[in-house]
Parts: C-alpha cells; sequence; structure tokens
C-alpha cells in the first residue's frame, strides 16, 4: 500500500470563553495521553493586544508525520469560529488518498475527540479536511 498526506484539523468551540492558559494546560494534559505524542510544550504568545496560547509538538506513527501545533484564545468570530485549532500533519497508508484521510479522520475521531471532550468543556468540535476549513473572502 502507498503512504498519502492526510493532514486533517480539529476545531472547537468551548462552552464559554477561555483562559487561554488554562484551557491550555487542560488540551496539552489530555494530548498528554496519547503515547503518540511526544514532545510537548506549551507558550504563551501576544500580539497587537491579543493573546493566546499555542502547543506545540510531534506525532509518533507508524506511517509518519510531520509536526503537531494548537491554538487556543479568548474569542470567536466569523473569520476564526473556534477557540481551539489543532493542525496533524500525518500520513496514512491506504489503498488511495480518500481512504487515508479516512483512517487519518478516525484515528483522530476515535483517540483525540474523547479526550478533548473528557478534559474540557466543549460546546461543538469538528475534524476538518484542508479544504474544509473556513475560508472567509477578504474584502
Amino acid at each position: 500500500m502507498a503512504v498519502f498526506r492526510a493532514d486533517h484539523y480539529l476545531t472547537a468551540e468551548f462552552a464559554e470563553a477561555p483562559d487561554t492558559r488554562k484551557m491550555g494546560e487542560k488540551v496539552l494534559d489530555a494530548l498528554k495521553q496519547l503515547p503518540e505524542m511526544k514532545d510537548l510544550a506549551i507558550v504563551s504568545r501576544r500580539m497587537e493586544g491579543k493573546s493566546w496560547a499555542e502547543i506545540l509538538g510531534r506525532m509518533d506513527i507508524p506511517e509518519g508525520s510531520k509536526a503537531f501545533w494548537a491554538m487556543i484564545k479568548k474569542e470567536t468570530n466569523s473569520r476564526e469560529p473556534y477557540h481551539l485549532f489543532m493542525r496533524f500533519d500525518m500520513n496514512a497508508e491506504a489503498e488511495d488518498i480518500e481512504s487515508a484521510r479516512s483512517k487519518a479522520k478516525s484515528w483522530l475521531e476515535a483517540r483525540v475527540v474523547p479526550l478533548i471532550k473528557e478534559n474540557t468543556s466543549v460546546k461543538t468540535i469538528s475534524i476538518l479536511q484542508p479544504d474544509q476549513v473556513h475560508m472567509p473572502k477578504l474584502e
């Protein structure tokens, strides 16, 4: 079987605007429960009066991966309708690209989503392929 890029994004809106550092720690604790997640670290960021938390790391899966990154922010808006944005750069082995994407999405739904739901107050959560991420029209 061939190995395909099967990148996915996880977005979530929390029940209420989070304290980014505290929620970041909860998300980090959830991810640390997965043996595939390695070298995880959290950092606080600030720019132009906005602040957020970032979680960096990598995934160690048999098919190979490049990186993992997450951002936890306080506000949602039409351009970024989420508090949590996670990027999973990953590969999956399958017969074709669609099967690889399905395999990667199933892994995220089975392994990552339950831990996020268990450790945070999630209002909505979605697993998206790159072409499904909200792309606002720029004026």
